[in-house]
């Protein structure tokens, strides 16, 4: 099991008193839910926002298994009732089990709205195809305001065949945020309906901090 040190401390009396209660008495509850990445936000990274209304903060959970902001996902945890996160967004738990649904779903925007979602840059340090889904690993400067990313498929202002490829643009509004923390986020979006449309290749762009255009395209296999 993965366990996180870095953002999470006992609290004083936990210190001494966490032999008294045992974290494998807790119920196991089992539920789905959306990874939500809450880094640069006090002393949060990943939280799952479970369907049940629990905000859990995994601390110990299976080895192979990667987070990305977005992802639905189906868990069993319990919570570890001795440890006190310094993140007030969730109760400290350990996950037994988790496995992904399927990942964020992107945003289609056409000729008339291509303006409507903000394009502050970012940079891209990976992006690839993992079955149905594009994994990003992102980073961007900030620390002062929430930073929305999204992945938006960008339709062609003239529908008339033979069209081309799927393209997509990554959106990133960043709030007027001029701090200079530098944050690195990992990604899932779902391209899975344009596989359903029969696309073979799809094109990928960003906004660059340096001014430049990051360009790639995928074939689908």
């Amino acid at each position: 099991m993965k366990t996180v040190r870095l953002l999470f401390l006992l609290a004083f009396a936990s210190l001494f008193f966490a032999g008294c209660t045992d974290d494998s008495d807790s119920p196991s509850i089992q539920d789905s839910g959306i990874v939500v990445d809450y880094a640069g936000s006090g002393n949060c990274g990943f939280v799952i926002e479970m369907d049940n209304g629990d905000q859990i903060i995994p601390i110990n959970y299976p080895d192979d298994f990667v987070f990305a902001h977005g992802q639905r996902v189906w868990a069993e945890y319990h919570e570890m009732p001795n440890i006190i996160p310094l993140c007030d967004k969730g109760a400290a738990c350990e996950i037994t089990s988790i496995s992904e649904i399927n990942c964020a779903p992107y945003v289609d925007l056409y000729f008339s709205n291509y303006d409507s979602l903000a394009r502050d840059p970012v940079f891209v340090h990976e992006a690839y195809v993992d079955g149905d889904c594009l994994h990003l690993k992102l980073s961007y400067s900030g620390g002062c305001e929430e930073h929305i990313i999204g992945l938006a498929r960008m339709h062609p202002w003239c529908g008339t065949p033979p069209l081309p490829p799927p393209a997509f643009e990554i959106r990133h509004n960043a709030n007027g945020d001029m701090c200079e923390a530098y944050f690195t986020k990992d990604f899932r979006f779902d391209i899975s309906p344009i596989r359903a449309e029969g696309a073979t290749k799809f094109s990928l762009n960003a906004l660059m901090p340096n001014g430049e255009t990051f360009s790639q395209t995928f074939d689908l296999k």
